[in-house]
């Protein structure tokens, strides 16, 4: 399918005249998207194993088009145009490769729905400098910078308008296990919210230590950097003994970082691979599940990968069975560590209240309850 260029005045004008029937697709990072966007356009945040498995080509459309009613729209051909923008390409021809909006393009080239498939020249940048009213009204955040660097940006934008709360910090953190939650620095500020949810421990994951503040918790700190260059993994073994102790005592602890999107999630997906004998794409689903928004860096994606191996090198693995979703066809692609390595795509129950049998392409196991110790 052709795919073309088109200018801000021309989105301009579709935005006014044929909003019903356009879906404007934002390919640039959550952080950036979530403190300014086209009002009405979509995010695309696909994590990095997509990315790296999908080599520049396309991938199932969900990844794509997280919205289920967008999705069906585009499939039954009730939407005309997409428009796709990421920060500031002159044209969609000078996009590198394995840019994600390069795989959207693929992506949406491959839909035989019919819709016009087109570029935002100069992106968002380009867009907002001549039609701010048509955005949101927080400023863009660079796309360069740590997760604590776009964090500050984030605050001093939202002195800008009192009555703006970034997502990451929307409602309450999410239960991964009956006694393991996943959330931000402001959710473990927030006392009535450990109070509703009887959290009694904070493992903290981040740059800042606040344990002057969490006396009455029980509480460690380990300081890692929201940095590709990183090293997340040789603290994953004190996290997990650190979850477990709690388990042990009967309490409840909440992992976080400062927006729960990138250190603190790793730092779960290690816990649950680990003592479930999870594969990484099991564990990444199963939080993505429970907390959309999170986006490990590239970096611990890799360290994951590589203590994927860890856990499961002494699990027997019999024969994989087929299977025709999408979405799993997609994942049987080679992602390094050859071509042997099949991952599975299930549906992990919230609280484990009786033996439930899991049954995985690659592996099967049976969870069994989770009791408090006294």
């Amino acid at each position: 399918m052709k795919v073309s260029s088109i200018d801000c005045r021309r989105l301009r004008k579709i935005i006014r005249k044929e909003c019903g029937t356009c879906l404007i697709v934002d390919c640039r990072p959550y952080f950036s998207f979530s403190n300014s966007s086209i009002k009405g356009s979509v995010n695309v945040n696909l994590n990095s194993v997509v990315v790296r498995r999908s080599r520049g080509g396309p991938v199932p459309l969900q990844f794509v088009i997280p919205d289920e009613r967008a999705q069906y729209r585009l499939r039954e051909g009730s939407i005309s145009a997409v428009v796709a923008l990421d920060d500031r390409t002159s044209h969609w021809q000078k996009l590198k490769k394995d840019s994600v909006a390069q795989i959207v393009i693929n992506t949406l080239s491959h839909l035989a729905s019919g819709a016009n498939i087109c570029f935002l020249k100069g992106g968002y940048e380009n867009f907002y400098s001549q039609y701010p009213e048509l955005c949101t009204e927080m400023k863009p955040i660079p796309q360069s910078g740590t997760e604590n660097e776009k964090i500050t940006s984030g605050i001093h934008s939202e002195k800008l308008s009192a009555h703006h709360k970034p997502d990451y910090d929307q409602g309450k953190p999410v239960e991964i296990l009956p006694f393991l939650y996943l959330g931000s620095a402001y959710h473990a500020s927030r006392q009535d919210y450990l109070s509703d949810l009887q959290i009694t421990a904070l493992l903290n994951v981040s740059r800042r230590d606040t344990q002057q503040s969490k006396g009455h918790f029980h509480y460690k700190w380990i300081p890692v950097e929201d940095s590709h260059m990183a090293d997340i993994s040789s603290h994953f073994q004190e996290a997990i003994e650190f979850i477990d102790c709690v388990k042990q005592a009967g309490g409840k602890v909440l992992v976080h970082c400062e927006a729960g999107i990138s250190r603190s999630p790793t730092i779960c997906m290690a816990y649950i691979m680990k003592t479930k004998r999870l594969q990484l794409e099991e564990a990444f689903d199963f939080i993505k599940q429970r907390r959309a928004l999170i986006s490990p860096n590239f970096g611990f994606m890799g360290q994951l990968l590589q203590f994927e191996s860890e856990v499961l090198s002494s699990t027997p693995q019999p024969t994989a069975a087929p299977c025709s979703q999408e979405t799993a066809s997609f994942f049987t692609k080679d992602f390094a560590l050859g071509k042997n390595y099949e991952p599975s795509v299930f549906n992990f129950p919230t609280s484990f209240l009786a033996p439930i049998p899991i049954q995985s392409p690659v592996h099967q196991f049976q969870l069994s309850p989770i009791t408090a110790l006294p």
